[in-house]
């Protein structure tokens, strides 16, 4: 469905607990509106194990860019264990 709200109308609705707003650089000048399955700010019980898993992986390898920032977090994840589940 196609709306037409103004800045201060996505603004308020950005605000909102249980939705999302988003645009994408796929399609300028469009928004997407939509729930939210957990409300911000609540850690999902199948997600808790993942949460701070790569903060230290991260920053190690602070102050790289590019290829190298990928191939330093790809290095440290092996290093401190944290392995990449394969997708079935």
């Amino acid at each position: 469905m196609k709306i037409w709200l103004s800045g201060e109308q996505l603004y308020e609705l950005s605000k909102h607990p249980a939705l999302r707003v988003a645009s994408t650089s796929l399609a300028p000048g469009k928004v997407y509106i939509g729930s939210l399955r957990f409300r911000r700010g609540e850690k999902p019980a199948p997600l808790e194990k993942y949460f701070g898993q790569m903060r230290p992986v991260v920053e190690k390898c602070k102050g790289r860019s590019g290829y190298a920032y990928t191939v330093c977090l790809r290095e440290k994840a092996k290093e401190l264990g944290i392995k990449k589940e394969k997708k079935r």
